[in-house]
């Protein structure tokens, strides 16, 4: 099996939405960005990074009682989410052979694809599902990308690195891979779900 940690992504600015996104309650009452660390530390991902920017404070309070650790990425604000995936990455142990990456407004993600993910993954080879034919989330990194995707330069797309990678979708029976927390309305939607 393979070793995997996690990179999640919860330095945005929430522009579409006034107060930060990743902040907001979840069903289970904790902060989406805590929410949706704790599914990658109750798989058995370690070591779990959750990467701040805005409200940098408040995030880490928010996942203060997990397993998890936080790095702050300096570049948040430029709006880019390469930096924070840079920062992620950079603070992850060396004997991991991937990492997932994980936007933390994406609390609709079932753990169970996580651990279908991990099965699924293989040396040299990045994992992602795909809910009828649309790739979703989270994206499982094998270690031998790394590099290239903290060489990209700054004004550059993570999935960059991904176009001529070996990448195998796996098919899953659940939309949560697509559904981001944008917008107040998105997040009302996504509340409302079975």
């Amino acid at each position: 099996m393979s070793k995997c940690g996690a990179v999640i992504l919860a330095a945005g600015l929430s522009t579409r939405m006034r107060e930060n996104k990743v902040l907001l309650p979840w069903r289970d009452g904790r902060p989406i960005v805590a929410h949706v660390a704790a599914k990658f530390a109750d798989a058995g991902i370690g070591p779990v990074i959750v990467v701040t920017g805005r409200d940098a404070a408040d995030a880490r309070s928010a996942v203060a009682e997990l397993p998890v650790r936080c790095v702050h990425n300096p570049d948040f604000a430029s709006g880019e989410m390469l930096s924070s995936v840079k920062a992620g990455l950079s603070a992850l142990p060396g004997d991991l052979s991937a990492a997932f990456i994980q936007p933390a407004d994406m609390p609709c993600v079932p753990q169970l694809v996580i651990g279908e993910l991990v099965a699924r993954h293989e040396a040299g080879w990045n994992v992602a599902p795909q809910y009828e034919g649309q790739r979703g989330h989270p994206v499982l990194l094998d270690r031998a990308y790394w590099q290239a995707m903290l060489e990209l330069p700054a004004d550059a797309k993570p999935r960059a690195v991904l176009r001529g990678a070996r990448l195998r979708l796996v098919d899953v029976s659940d939309s949560g891979v697509l559904l981001d927390v944008d917008t107040r309305e998105a997040y009302e939607r996504a509340l409302g779900r079975e």
